[in-house]
């Protein structure tokens, strides 16, 4: 979980538009990639992670659209060690507190950005965040 952990810092301590949408991205992308080693390395599907992971690469995609994310990469993400064996447990709770930051910190970007294109990325970014927080959590309506 230290790679959840390292995303979710540094979206965390991001504050222009272009750190904040290139962190958020970066979290995005670990979600999903935490997610798929799990399932690989367990060789079953626990379908409210699959359902997760598709609202993390919403999420990511989202993102991806905005006018103000970097044409490259603003962080080289660090280079995994050896493989964590996290539970299922485990990994929904680091991703449920990682989307929840990512979706109150998206929220809150898209209220302070002027270009329509970069507030309708922040929005939908933080719409999916909530929508993965909530299937792992069981919020919601």
């Amino acid at each position: 979980m230290k790679r959840l952990t390292a995303a979710g810092d540094r979206f965390h301590h991001a504050r222009d538009l272009a750190p904040v949408l290139d962190a958020a991205c970066d979290a995005f992308e670990e979600i999903l990639s935490v997610i798929g080693e799990y399932e690989d390395t367990t060789g079953s599907v626990d379908v409210p992670l699959l359902l997760a992971a598709t609202q993390a690469a919403n999420g990511r995609d989202a993102v991806l659209f905005a006018p103000s994310l970097p044409a490259r990469r603003l962080h080289q993400p660090e280079q995994a060690g050896e493989p964590e064996r996290p539970s299922a447990a485990g990994i929904t709770a680091a991703v449920a507190a990682l989307s929840l930051l990512l979706s109150c910190g998206l929220a809150h970007t898209a209220g302070t950005v002027a270009a329509a294109a970069d507030r309708a990325a922040c929005q939908d970014g933080a719409r999916h965040a909530r929508a993965v927080h909530d299937l792992l959590t069981g919020g919601g309506p």
